[in-house]
């Protein structure tokens, strides 16, 4: 019986919490595994955008695919990552399978294709919105939050900088941690758990995983 993992992602905060777009996902997903006899190991989502690689819910995802000898099911590969072909290279690098519920019999060739548009797509609204911003500011529009120009937002910017500069330093504390305990034998998985148990954060400011602790060690 084959095994996969689910991965649902929505663009906003209010469309996590209505269902917007998610409950379309869902049926497309459960529909082909039902199709195939397979079985739903377990499904992650996250609320993001798709320009925004940061996604702990999918590293979830694919970590669960890695444990259980999984396929990374998703109802369209837009939901995986809109940077091109850089999401399909670190599935593969991962020997992580994947498939397109609405699409399940598309060869590689086809899904990269896919990828690549979906790449243009974001790269064409980047374009637009600094064309956008670009007339405004010529129309004589003050961009940027007045706010940030009170005492008030200086100070918030300044704790916001300085919170970055201690991630950081914990960021290259925890490297350097990282490597004494792979050199004992410890896996990757092992060393993400002694991480979190001691308090360290990723540069972003969030708990440590085995594809993060691998991105350390490299």
């Amino acid at each position: 019986m084959k095994k996969f993992i689910a991965y649902y992602r929505v663009s906003t905060k209010e469309q996590g919490i209505s269902g917007l777009g998610l409950q379309s996902q869902k049926d497309s997903i459960l529909k082909y595994i039902k199709s195939t006899s397979g079985v739903l190991v377990e499904s992650f989502t996250d609320i993001k955008s798709g320009s925004d690689n940061n996604r702990e819910n999918l590293n979830k995802a694919i970590i669960a695919c890695q444990t259980n000898k999984a396929t990374l099911i998703v109802k369209k590969l837009d939901r995986l990552s809109r940077s091109g072909f850089k999401i399909a290279v670190r599935l593969e690098d991962l020997g992580v399978s994947y498939i397109e519920s609405d699409s399940p019999n598309d060869n590689e060739l086809l899904k990269n294709l896919k990828l690549a548009i979906a790449k243009d797509e974001r790269q064409k609204i980047s374009e637009r919105t600094k064309a956008a911003l670009k007339v405004k500011k010529e129309q004589g529009f003050k961009l940027g939050s007045p706010n940030n120009l009170t005492n008030e937002g200086r100070r918030k910017g300044a704790l916001s900088m300085r919170f970055k500069k201690q991630l950081n330093q914990n960021n290259r504390r925890a490297s350097s941690y990282a490597k004494v305990l792979r050199e004992k034998g410890f896996t990757l998985q092992s060393i993400a758990d002694d991480l979190n148990e001691n308090g360290f954060l990723t540069s972003r400011g969030y708990k440590f995983n085995s594809i993060q602790i691998s991105r350390l060690l490299n």
